[in-house]
């Protein structure tokens, strides 16, 4: 298999009925859990913290729920409590962000640090590794503060990549004894495509939010690497993200070439210039003048700004061309560009907020991204989020949760089916360690391994899928002896 088969797990699980799974990983695989700081943090105004956009939005009745992130897990006061339990399950791996708007109010350069901050994610760090867990840190998710938007154009805004890499330094600066992995970017494609704060052409405005994206993330990797590096010793990249996408029907070409189309205005989109320096070459055909150009030098800074490979999944698509002509006032033509039609297939399975249940997607994805991107490198694939969502009202229908569990077995049985055919996968991370505000859905859709009773002081309740999870991980760090 191309690897020293020494970790092997092979336990059953009651699942309606008993269901036994066999996973073999090779020695060094590592699972984790992720989190963002919106989502479980609460304490919204507290210690110095500004307004973030989707403080804003979650205040102006735009949440399915009505509710807010105000308080939500209330993990910025109760993070220990976090911790505890990931060390109780044996997780050792964290995924978190930094909230911008925490560490300068004001978001821009001109923002003073805010030291209260600085002490209190030092202090989290500091108990995280004191606990055997090793942080991966996100700089940027989705959490932008008001304040850009409010004096500025947002992601838009000229000043974003100077004011984006500023922010960084700071955080290199006051965190990176203490951090090893640094995401710039979570999922830039969803901020690209779905936020509209900017006041700009519906037509362009994708492209654009995505261009600084792309410039912004290579110009902090660009100060992380000359300035922090060779002391700090850390790795550093984004997350993307991805459905995958199949062909209606395979032996229709216009379905095959509406999939592949999908692929490239989703990842390639975002991996080609970092590999190649440029936008795809079916972007660039389709968009002309319509997609920003990158200069000589913008070109060399995006070559190579990644040390790995993440990306998060979750879910599939069938597609096949759109077939109707698109109006030139659609609101945003983004999708008259993919000109593709995406739907599920009838068998296909759901989770709770509706996403279809493929676990080969997943394998797929691994393959589509390794083929195209990383077989020729030295670079690891870190699969940052996955996981299922569940509405779960009642806590006794969110404790034996065994939906989910069945999810993520089939799930992470097909990425150790990539691992076996060669492919450098060496790290998983589920979404999400807790029930949390799930942006537009607020607080009704659940992702966490762990119950969250939320009010003014969440109670954490372990469901099923955290103790499988345990198990999972406890199994992997036990060599088994040769045979």
């Amino acid at each position: 298999m191309g690897y020293n088969l020494r970790m092997k797990v092979c336990f059953a699980f009651l699942i309606g009925l008993t269901s036994v799974l066999c996973i073999t990983f090779p020695k060094g695989f590592e699972f984790g859990a992720s989190t963002a700081a919106f989502q479980i943090e609460g304490s919204w105004l507290a210690d110095g913290k500004s307004m973030s956009v989707w403080d804003n939005i979650a205040h102006t009745g735009l949440i399915a729920d009505n509710s807010t992130a105000d308080i939500a897990d209330d993990s910025y006061k109760r993070y220990a409590e976090d911790i505890s339990l990931m060390k109780q399950y044996g997780i050792k791996n964290y995924r978190m962000s930094i909230a911008w708007a925490r560490i300068l109010p004001y978001g821009t350069r001109k923002s003073s640090v805010n030291m209260k901050a600085i002490e209190h994610y030092r202090k989290q760090f500091q108990e995280l590794l004191n606990a055997g867990i090793t942080p991966y840190v996100t700089l940027y998710h989705n959490d932008m503060p008001i304040n850009l938007v409010l004096a500025g154009e947002g992601y838009t805004d000229p000043d974003f990549v100077k004011d984006f890499t500023h922010y960084a330094d700071v955080c290199f600066q006051h965190f990176g004894d203490l951090v090893k992995y640094w995401f710039t970017f979570n999922e830039p494609w969803v901020l690209s495509v779905f936020d509209s704060f900017e006041p700009h052409e519906e037509d362009t405005k994708p492209y654009k939010i995505a261009h600084q994206f792309l410039l912004s993330h290579s110009s902090a990797v660009e100060l992380y690497r000359t300035k922090y590096k060779s002391t700090q010793k850390g790795k550093i990249g984004w997350v993307l993200n991805s459905e995958m996408y199949y062909p209606k029907n395979l032996d229709k070409p216009e379905d095959v070439e509406a999939a592949e189309r999908c692929l490239a205005f989703v990842v390639d989109w975002f991996a080609e210039p970092i590999f190649n320096g440029d936008y795809p070459a079916v972007m660039k055909k389709i968009l002309g003048a319509r997609l920003p150009e990158f200069t000589e030098e913008e070109k060399q800074r995006l070559k190579g700004s990644l040390d790995f490979f993440a990306i998060n999944h979750y879910f599939s698509f069938i597609t096949e061309p759109e077939r109707k002509a698109h109006s030139t006032n659609d609101k945003n033509n983004y999708w008259a560009d993919r000109n593709a039609v995406t739907t599920f297939k009838p068998e296909w399975k759901t989770t709770g907020n509706g996403w279809s249940i493929v676990p080969e997607g997943i394998h797929d994805l691994i393959a589509y991204v390794n083929n195209k991107w990383v077989k020729n490198t030295n670079l690891e694939i870190y699969i940052t989020e996955n996981g299922a969502a569940m509405k779960e009202e009642k806590a006794a229908d969110a404790i034996n949760d065994h939906t989910r569990v069945d999810y993520l077995h089939r799930y992470i049985s097909e990425i150790e089916r990539a691992v076996k055919e060669g492919i450098n996968v060496t790290k998983y991370f589920v979404w999400s360690l807790l029930d949390n505000f799930e942006w537009g859905a607020g607080l009704s859709t659940r992702f966490g391994i762990v119950r969250v009773e939320f009010g003014p002081n969440p109670v954490r309740i372990p469901k099923a899928s955290i103790k499988w999870y345990s198990e999972l991980i406890k199994s992997n760090s036990q060599p088994t002896s040769s045979s």
